[in-house]
C-alpha cells in the first residue's frame, strides 16, 4: 500500500509535526541510563523540524520522592520539550490515558514493551480502540534481547506471546535501532518486513504503508556530544590498572562476572562502581563476591554519578569493563571511548571490531580466559602503550557519536511515521 505524504517545515511555515514521546523517567532525571540519553538526543537533534511532548514520570529512577520545583499533571516548557510527569499508581495511569485521548499529536512514540504504565497500558487501550488512530512508534529498547529475556524469562515471554496474540502491536512502527535488534524483534514477535533509512523516502509525495501486521524500521540510537567533554586523564603505571563499571547494578549488567573477572590478576587493581543498585537481591550477591576479592584488587562503591560528571570519571580511569548481557546502543559505551577510556566488554552490543579500530576489545562472555588476557594485558601496560590506545578510543567514539548519517536516519524515520495512517 502506499499514501500521499507531506511532511511540516518551518522554513515554509508549515506547522511542525508533533511526536509524543512516553517515558517513565525523563530530565533532569540520569539514573535510568541509555533509554533516557535515547530520547534527550533525539529531542535535542530533531527539535527543529518535529514538536515533541513528552509524558513522564515524577521522579528519577529509585527515589522516593518525585523532582523538587517540577511540576505535576500540567504540561510545561522543558528545553526544547513540552514535559508532562504524571504520578505513580492509578492517578498518574489515568492521567496518562487521558493525555492519549484528548491531546492533539501526529506520532505516538512509545519506549519499551514491558513497562506496565508507559508501554502496556497504553497499547492495551490503543488495542481496544480507546485511543486516537495515530501512527505509533514502539522502541524495545534492548528488552528482546537473548540476555534480557534470560531474565524472569517465563514472565516476560508469556506477556509477549500473550500481547502478540491478543494484537497489541497490529500496525505497529517498530524501531530496531540495529540489525541485531531488528533480528530481536522478528524472533520475539514474528518475521515482520523491515526498511532501513533508504526507504523511508523523506520529501517524496509517496510513502509505503505499515500495513496490519505492522513493518520494522531501522534506525540507530543518536548520541549528544555536548554531554561528554572528558576531564584530565592521569598517567598509566605499569602494573597498575584503574578499572570501572558504570551502569544500573542489575543482572543485565552482569556486574558479578565483571568482579569474578577480575579475580586472579597479578598487579595492583582498583575496581570502582558507578551505578544506582536497581536490584537489590543482586547488588547483594555482588557484595558478597566484593567480600572475597584478594588483596591486590580493591573494589569501592562510589553511588550514583550525575551525568554531566561521566566524562571526567571515565577520564580518571584507564578501562571501562562492561561485560553486559546485551545492549540495543550502549551509551555508556560510546561516552566512555569518547572521554579517551578503553572499553572491556561483550561481544552483545553493537560495537564490535573494536581490538581492530584500536579502541577496546569485544568478546564472547562464553570466552573467559581471552577477558582475563585483556585485563592483565591492560594491567602490564605502560603509558606509551597505552596512550596510543586511548587516542584511537577517543577518536573512533567522536566519529561515531558525530556520525550525520545517523541523525539523518532518526529524521527519515519519523517523517515516514508521521506519513503513514495506522492500520490498526
Amino acid at each position: 500500500m502506499v499514501r500521499e505524504c507531506s511532511t511540516g517545515n518551518r522554513d515554509s511555515g508549515d506547522i511542525r509535526k508533533t511526536v509524543l514521546i512516553l517515558i517513565w523517567h525523563y530530565l533532569p532525571g540520569f539514573k535510568a541510563g541509555g533509554i533516557l540519553r535515547s530520547v534527550v538526543a533525539l529531542v535535542e537533534g530533531l527539535k527543529d523540524e518535529f514538536k515533541f511532548k513528552i509524558v513522564c514520570g515524577d521522579r528519577d529512577l529509585g527515589d522516593r520522592q518525585p523532582f523538587a520545583g517540577e511540576p505535576i499533571g500540567s504540561w510545561y516548557e522543558y528545553g526544547p520539550a513540552e514535559v508532562l510527569r504524571v504520578p505513580p499508581g492509578l492517578a498518574g495511569a489515568r492521567m496518562l490515558i487521558r493525555v492519549l485521548r484528548q491531546e492533539g499529536y501526529d506520532v505516538l512514540y512509545v519506549n519499551g514493551v514491558l513497562h506496565r504504565e508507559f508501554s502496556m497500558l497504553p497499547l492495551a487501550c490503543r488495542r481496544a480502540g480507546l485511543l486516537p488512530r495515530r501512527p505509533t512508534v514502539l522502541a524495545p529498547r534492548g528488552e528482546f534481547s537473548m540476555g534480557a529475556l534470560s531474565i524472569k524469562s517465563k514472565r516476560k515471554l508469556l506477556y509477549i506471546k500473550l500481547s502478540t496474540w491478543i494484537g497489541f502491536y497490529r500496525g505497529i512502527i517498530w524501531h530496531a535501532s540495529t540489525i541485531l535488534e531488528e533480528a530481536d524483534i522478528r524472533r520475539s514477535i514474528a518475521n515482520l518486513p523491515a526498511i532501513n533509512s533508504a526507504g523511508f523516502l523523506p520529501g517524496g509525495p509517496r510513502t509505503p504503508g505499515v500495513g496490519t501486521m505492522g513493518i520494522i524500521a531501522v534506525a540507530q540510537d543518536m548520541h549528544q556530544m555536548s554531554a561528554c567533554e572528558s576531564g584530565t586523564r592521569l598517567q598509566k603505571r605499569a602494573g597498575r590498572l584503574r578499572v570501572l563499571f558504570v551502569s544500573r547494578i542489575s543482572p543485565k549488567k552482569n556486574l558479578l562476572c565483571a568482579l569474578k573477572m577480575l579475580q586472579g590478576l597479578s598487579g595492583d587493581v582498583c575496581f570502582d562502581i558507578y551505578g544506582p543498585a536497581e536490584d537489590a537481591e543482586y547488588w547483594s550477591s555482588c557484595k558478597q563476591v566484593i567480600g572475597t576479592m584478594p588483596p591486590n584488587v580493591r573494589v569501592e562503591y562510589m553511588g550514583v554519578i550525575e551525568h554531566e560528571k561521566v566524562g571526567e570519571v571515565f577520564a580518571g580511569h584507564d578501562l571501562f569493563l562492561f561485560p553486559t548481557l546485551g545492549e540495543n546502543y550502549g551509551h555508556v559505551i560510546c561516552e566512555a571511548l569518547i572521554a579517551g577510556c578503553p572499553v572491556l566488554i561483550s561481544d552483545r552490543t553493537p560495537w564490535h571490531n573494536l581490538q581492530k579500530e584500536g579502541a577496546g576489545w569485544d568478546i564472547p562472555l562464553d570466552e573467559p580466559e581471552r577477558f582475563h588476557a585483556a585485563l592483565q594485558q591492560c594491567v602490564d601496560a605502560d603509558e606509551e602503550w597505552y596512550g596510543r590506545l586511548v587516542a584511537r578510543a577517543a577518536a573512533y567514539g567522536r566519529m561515531a557519536a558525530s556520525d550525520p548519517a545517523v541523525i539523518e536516519e532518526n529524521r527519515r524515520m519519523l517523517r515516514f511515521a508521521a506519513c503513514v495512517a495506522s492500520e490498526a
